[in-house]
């Protein structure tokens, strides 16, 4: 709940109180009390759990559209269920129902009367679960789908119609003769034709590693680039055959389909799903772009060969796909890759159908699947850019078969302002999860990604973003490979944006539905730009996200400053296991030396931001981090863990925990630097710097603390799998720095303030050191006040402001700034004045819960008295 209002500075005082009255007149507690302190205690066991534990929309929630997608858990695999819906709870009136559906999901299809719905589900021929309900409301999304023989009917009974519809082929070829990335596929696709189709073996591993999981993951590596090999030249011979009409690319690409037809579709090319799923997509579409030429009998040994593949994907996923939270390869290429070749074999193989029927209902119920609306992506950074081509290509397919327009969530129209912010052009990156560190400045990949949101959404801020992007690598977007049949196909009729010369935007942003903020001081500047993320995520550390809940990564110039450490060379490997995705190698806390369990369970969330021109700040909550009940039943007696941030331009950031455990606690605070970290015990300070600044960071603590760093992780990392970074270089796994603060006597409750002065090493000016008033409790540095609670048997808060009387901050309380006393509406909230052209911008918050949250919170109570 933010309040936000500007006042004339002499007029202020005798309308605050009565304005403040009025706005909070207008917003609403979403059906949820809050505490004095305008702090809410999430109590959920989880928000997203592994499997679904849970039915939805249950418990008379409004869904998120109409008509309703109806989810529940899964008995067992290849279970079939029956399901009934009713605006009756005796199912009498306006009866919907299906039987011996094949996976746990079911879309009516069609919009639904407003009012309460009543549903159940049960295995088929079994007994009925409880009757569970839902409300349609006047103001329910609508977004009512066809059923899948309407999809089936409009796929045409020629070929080819994946890469282009034959009857658009003429069209397209005029199109595109103006197109660099016509070029571009031609150059490719002609280094092909004197080359020889690779034979299978040539899928077997080069080299073997120290033990029989090492020696599983080389060969899946293997595997891998012979499938991804196999499609990327099909793809071209296909492509640049569709753009000219030339047979010498089919000459060639009958050679690679025939070779590959022979291989053994469940042998060594199987171990990858990746490898895998690139020869099954590669095979259909080449068979649908060459189906003319080719005699029945090669048709059908290529149908064959890529059938199998797909009918051992739909077999594995058919009632575990659509239960999991995170099944990341699915939905990153090979779902893509199932629904290109379900439309290429459709009417060709008779399970076409069931892979297209199965494709479609997960994709109306689940998208996106590892987000919400606001943009954000919980895999991070690194992983999202996977998703992409899946993404626009599947919801633009799915939007031309239908007639319906699946790119409706404000996920499409958010998610640029995410990135922006998450992954500025020209710098590292938030640094979240896996491969958030994988890059050190946005690719071309994310250029062409953006350039396709900008022409299909007319986004402002992914035609900056990408612009920007392609500029800083001095590169065309053209030469982006990922997108480029996209941008030939559909994107590029659409004009690209011209902004203006006034586009702009706010240096901080908040993402709340996947729990992260985001800070900066020149964002269109990246050379001077000092950038804080912080990350407390719903999600938990499922999939590719790490046990980061209430951490932190700092940036600046574009590059790594205080950032989580260590490597990955493969999943499951012991230094990224134990370090890299554990806790300890990251901007956090420690709690008896352990970190947060690898778990849905373990989660965090942010619930408060608010920024100005001077000062932004934002909260994350981590109290649920430290315990888990989704895979594992860990608890390790954190009761209280919120981490306040504030960064104080231009140069200082602040960082203020309040901890608390259920029993007398060891604590360690942590915090990482690529090259080295230097500490002075009796100025409790650590310096740090890297290539464009110094860093001095201050740290106190309500318990005396031992400062210690090492330059060695606690677990050796081997890059053992030949890992190459984004320039093709063997990566060298270098030791990183580590500092701990670890308390010198166990204790319940915990608090630590850190004080960061980054600032740039041109012009040569040197970070100040905090000067600390006894008499006070206030700390000072580079014209800002910071007074915080330090003593753990009173409350927590946070107070700052400038020299100049141009800005303050309260955390809770009351603020009083020129003399007036801002109470708020909630004491609790947190209050933020500046003044700006003799005005006074007030804004105030308290904690704010995501609808998802919300829900989780009301299922799992739900969930917990049956």
């Amino acid at each position: 709940m933010l309040i936000k209002g500007k006042f004339n500075l002499s007029r202020l005082g005798g309308i605050v109180a009565g304005l403040i009255s009025i706005l909070f007149l207008g917003c609403t507690s979403s059906k949820r009390s809050i505490e004095s302190s305008g702090e809410i205690k999430v109590t959920s066991s989880m928000i997203y759990p592994k499997y679904r534990v849970w039915a939805s929309p249950s418990g008379g929630e409004e869904p998120a559209f109409n008509s309703p997608s109806l989810e529940w858990p899964t008995a067992k695999k290849r279970t079939k269920y029956d399901i009934r819906l009713s605006s009756n709870i005796d199912f009498s009136q306006d009866l919907i129902e299906k039987k011996e559906i094949p996976f746990a999901i079911f879309n009516p299809h069609q919009k639904l009367n407003r009012g309460i719905w009543f549903w159940q589900y049960r295995e088929s021929g079994k007994e009925w679960n409880a009757i569970d309900s839902f409300k349609i409301t006047a103001v329910t999304r609508e977004f009512a789908t066809p059923k899948l023989d309407k999809i089936l009917k409009n796929i045409s009974s020629e070929h080819p119609r994946v890469f282009v519809r034959k009857n658009d082929l003429a069209d397209l070829r005029e199109r595109a003769q103006s197109y660099m990335e016509t070029k571009a596929v031609l150059v490719e696709a002609n280094k092909l034709l004197n080359e020889i189709p690779p034979k299978e073996k040539s899928a077997l591993p080069k080299h073997k590693g120290k033990n029989e999981y090492e020696d599983s993951m080389i060969a899946q590596t293997a595997s891998r680039a012979l499938g991804w090999k196999v499609q990327s030249s099909l793809n071209s011979l296909s492509q640049a055959y569709i753009l000219t009409g030339d047979v010498k690319y089919f000459r060639v690409a009958k050679q690679w389909m025939l070779e590959v037809a022979d291989w053994d579709p469940n042998g060594i090319t199987h171990l990858s799903n990746f490898g895998d799923s690139g020869i099954m997509s590669s095979l259909a579409l080449s068979v649908d772009t060459f189906w003319d030429l080719l005699n029945e009998a090669e048709r059908e040994s290529i149908i064959n060969q890529s059938s199998t593949r797909a009918n051992n994907f739909y077999k594995l996923w058919r009632g575990k796909v659509e239960s999991r939270s995170s099944s990341m390869h699915v939905w990153q290429h090979i779902l893509h890759q199932m629904f290109q070749t379900s439309i290429a074999l459709a009417g060709e193989t008779p399970e076409a159908g069931q892979w297209l029927e199965y494709i479609y209902e997960i994709w109306i119920a689940q998208f996106p699947k590892m987000a919400e609306t606001d943009g954000a992506w919980s895999n991070g950074i690194g992983y999202f850019i996977m998703n992409t081509l899946t993404i626009y290509d599947m919801s633009a397919g799915f939007s031309e078969l239908t007639g319906i327009d699946f790119q409706w969530s404000d996920w499409f129209r958010n998610n640029p302002k995410w990135l922006l912010y998450a992954f500025p052009p020209n710098s590292v990156g938030d640094g979240f999860g896996n491969d958030g560190d994988k890059y050190w400045y946005p690719t071309m990949k994310y250029a062409g990604y953006t350039d396709a949101a900008a022409r299909m959404l007319n986004s402002p801020h992914a035609a900056w973003y990408s612009n920007e992007v392609a500029k800083g690598l001095n590169q065309d977007i053209a030469a982006e490979a990922e997108f480029r049949w996209f941008r030939i196909q559909r994107a590029n009729k659409n004009p690209l944006l011209k902004l203006s010369d006034e586009f702009n935007f706010p240096q901080a942003a908040h993402f709340p539905d996947i729990g992260v903020s985001y800070m900066h001081t020149s964002l269109q500047n990246i050379e001077n730009n000092l950038m804080l993320s912080a990350t407390s995520s719903p999600f938990g550390s499922n999939g590719h996200a790490h046990a980061e809940q209430n951490n932190f990564n700092i940036a600046f110039g574009g590059k790594r400053l205080f950032y989580n450490s260590g490597y990955r060379p493969k999943m499951n490997d012991p230094h990224q296991q134990g370090w890299h995705k554990h806790t300890r190698g990251h901007n956090g806390i420690l709690i008896d030396g352990k970190g947060q369990p690898f778990d849905a369970g373990a989660y965090g969330w942010m619930p408060r931001f608010l920024h100005g021109k001077q000062i932004s700040y934002t909260v994350g909550d981590a109290s649920n981090a430290y315990s888990a009940t989704d895979v594992e039943s860990v608890d390790l007696g954190m009761k209280r863990f919120r981490r306040h941030y504030l960064m104080l331009r231009p140069s200082t950031i602040v960082i203020y925990d309040e901890l608390e455990a259920d029993h007398p606690a060891e604590w360690t605070w942590l915090l990482h630097n690529d090259d080295g970290l230097k500490i002075d015990l009796n100025k409790k300070t650590i310096t740090a710097e890297n290539e464009y600044a110094n860093a001095l960071v201050s740290l106190y603590s309500s318990m005396d603390i031992d400062f210690n760093v090492t330059d060695k992780f606690d677990i050796p990392a081997r890059n053992w799998n030949k890992k190459v970074n984004q320039e093709g270089e063997l990566i060298d796994f270098v030791d990183q720095w580590h500092f701990s603060g670890v308390t010198h006597e166990k204790t319940n409750k915990m608090r630590y303030l850190a004080i960061f002065q980054v600032k740039p090493k041109a012009g040569n000016s040197a970070c100040e050191e905090v000067i600390f008033d006894e008499t006070t409790n206030i700390y000072s540095i580079s014209g800002w006040n910071i007074k915080a609670e330090m003593n753990v048997a009173k409350a927590a808060k946070i107070e700052i402001y400038d020299d100049l009387g141009t800005a303050s901050f309260i955390s809770s309380g009351e603020l009083n700034f020129d003399g007036i006393d801002y109470k708020g509406k909630i004491s609790g909230s947190s209050k933020l004045v500046e003044i700006m052209n003799g005005q006074a911008t007030f804004q105030e918050v308290v904690d704010e819960v995501p609808a998802k949250i919300q829900k989780g919170m009301a299922r799992s109570i739900k969930n917990d008295r049956r």
